[in-house]
């Protein structure tokens, strides 16, 4: 048993000895694969390797993670989750061919982004009260976008209207469709993460009326929260690090504090800011923390709302 775990110690020190992959379940452009390219350049510095991003959309991560668990679990391969892959899949595919808990493991937590509720101007609404009584006068007759059936940008919508009482019709769309959809008048509302929406905003284009949280975010001083609405919404918009389960601890905890080392960099750190993203650092045991907590909160909302892919 000693000489396994000096081996293991010592290969962990040794790592890499190769180029590493990054998977993210999103297309090249998207915040989370700038995110994802971001803290590979830091890595790859640190690492003197590379670390290559390989985009695998679709499914809503289903695909890449399948990929991921077809190499080995060796810490070459890691996968660049969102809280939709880990807490949400579970419910919305009824024969999801992985499972979260037994077939990855956390290596660290990396950021929490805010949602705001956004409008198209055509919608003629100032504020999100104007909004709730509109939609109360035209039950089943507004519709909202959203990146996809599943995403957390649906079930965030979701959310708001059983918090409000009002009934909206879904449009799903992939990419930035959504907010396109917004500014020429075809769905005139939508939550979205606020990296996605603050370059519409400050142009005018989406007006801003409700975002999540505690406190106002600085980059939208002037809106409101849910909470001063009188509403509780709140929607998880975490990122995180995992591997094949199976990779070993030690080589686990020496990527988990690489990265926590890069959540401390100035220059990693500005671009979160240019994201409207929260840090969160963390030993790898945060990952399943924040996993659990939030299928816990969710997975009956999902199947109160009867949503399945």
């Amino acid at each position: 048993m000693a000489s396994l775990l000096l081996a293991a110690g010592a290969w962990a020190q040794g790592f890499p000895a190769k180029p590493i992959r990054l998977v993210v379940p999103q297309a090249g452009g998207t915040g989370n694969d700038v995110l994802a390219r971001a803290l590979a350049e830091k890595l790859g510095q640190a690492w003197k390797q590379p670390v290559v991003v390989e985009n695998k959309p679709g499914a809503n991560g289903t695909l890449a993670i399948s990929y991921v668990l077809a190499q080995p679990a060796d810490g070459y391969t890691l996968f660049f989750a969102g809280v939709s892959n880990l807490s949400f899949n579970p419910f919305l595919y009824p024969k999801l061919p992985y499972s979260p808990s037994r077939d990855l493991t956390g290596v660290a937590m990396l950021a929490n982004s805010p949602f705001v509720f956004v409008a198209s101007p055509s919608l003629h609404v100032q504020t999100f009260q104007e909004f709730v009584r509109l939609a109360k006068s035209r039950p089943g007759e507004i519709s909202f976008a959203s990146g996809g059936i599943g995403n957390s940008t649906h079930l965030a919508m979701e959310l708001v209207a059983e918090r409000t009482g009002v009934q909206m019709q879904h449009v799903p769309f992939n990419g930035t469709g959504g907010s396109t959809s917004l500014m020429n008048g075809q769905t005139p509302v939508m939550m979205n993460v606020v990296a996605g929406v603050q370059p519409f905003i400050a142009a005018k284009k989406l007006l801003p009326l409700a975002v999540t949280g505690e406190k106002r975010l600085p980059a939208l001083p002037g809106v409101p929260t849910f909470k001063e609405w009188g509403y509780d919404v709140e929607v998880p918009g975490w990122y995180a690090i995992v591997a094949r389960t199976g990779t070993p601890a030690e080589l686990i905890q020496r990527i988990n504090a690489d990265i926590n080392h890069v959540l401390d960099d100035p220059q990693f750190k500005e671009k979160l800011g240019f994201q409207f993203l929260d840090a969160i650092k963390g030993p790898p045991s945060e990952v399943g923390r924040y996993m659990k907590r939030d299928a816990d909160a969710w997975g009956p909302i999902i199947r109160r709302l009867n949503i399945s892919l």
